[in-house]
């Protein structure tokens, strides 16, 4: 029976809440042709995540009670909360990564009371009707502003278990640290390409479902890529 025990770390632009709040917000508030653009350039790899962010910021005209206003009327997963509460009820800690933007991540989740979950993304910072954007977790990564592999390296130890549920272009340096993947969409699209073992899912029931069996039957199994990549990260330090 193994001994491991798991530490969960989820996404939150449209693994956790429905639609990608960020781009929507960019889009809405900003200069939607010039986010497309620099979107797309970003996932050539010509462009930074930080710069991403910055670029598309630099376009935002909007008061922060319109941003707020703006993030209500986003809606989460249906089945994110049962997932939430099984980790509560078995002491499994639950962290949201996000490459996104606090201020609607806070919101959202205060709206259907899961203010408690901890989350680290980066700040948006209001003044009259522009935003600046600060970076608490810059790391070297440069696909990233908000690198999730670096915050899994950061906040486990070389014998964690580690669970990460995704489903965006974001996600790519989290996996290659994560044991026990579940994927959608761009996620899916990347773990397939680089032979990454995963588990599809569409919402959360399935993320429970599987977690669950997972859980209780305790059968975990380190992934070995994952293990040798944590392993080396955290022996360079």
């Amino acid at each position: 029976m193994s001994s491991l025990f798991p530490k969960v770390f989820v996404d939150f632009d449209g693994t956790i809440t429905t639609h990608d709040v960020g781009n929507e917000f960019f889009r809405k508030f900003g200069n939607e042709a010039e986010s497309l653009k620099a979107v797309a350039e970003w996932k050539s790899d010509g462009l930074s995540g930080r710069d991403l962010i910055l670029r598309e910021a630099g376009f935002v005209k909007t008061t922060q009670n319109e941003a707020l206003e703006f993030a209500k009327s986003f809606t989460i997963d249906s089945f994110f909360s049962a997932f939430v509460d099984y980790c509560r009820q078995n002491e499994v800690e639950l962290t949201i990564l996000s490459d996104g933007l606090d201020f609607y991540i806070s919101e959202i989740l205060s709206a259907n009371h899961l203010s408690e979950i901890p989350f680290y993304s980066n700040i948006a910072r209001f003044d009259t009707d522009t935003i600046k954007i600060e970076f608490p977790y810059e790391s070297t990564c440069p696909k990233c502003a908000n690198c999730k592999g670096h915050q899994i390296l950061t906040r486990t130890g070389i014998d964690d278990l580690i669970v990460y549920v995704g489903n965006g272009f974001s996600d790519r340096c989290a996996v290659d640290y994560a044991d026990i993947i579940f994927a959608k969409d761009d996620l899916l699209k990347y773990c397939e390409a680089n032979n990454i073992t995963f588990f599809p899912f569409e919402d959360f029931s399935e993320v429970l479902s599987k977690f669950r069996k997972t859980f209780e039957s305790k059968k975990f199994r380190k992934r070995h890529r994952a293990e040798l990549k944590r392993r080396e990260a955290y022996l360079s330090e």
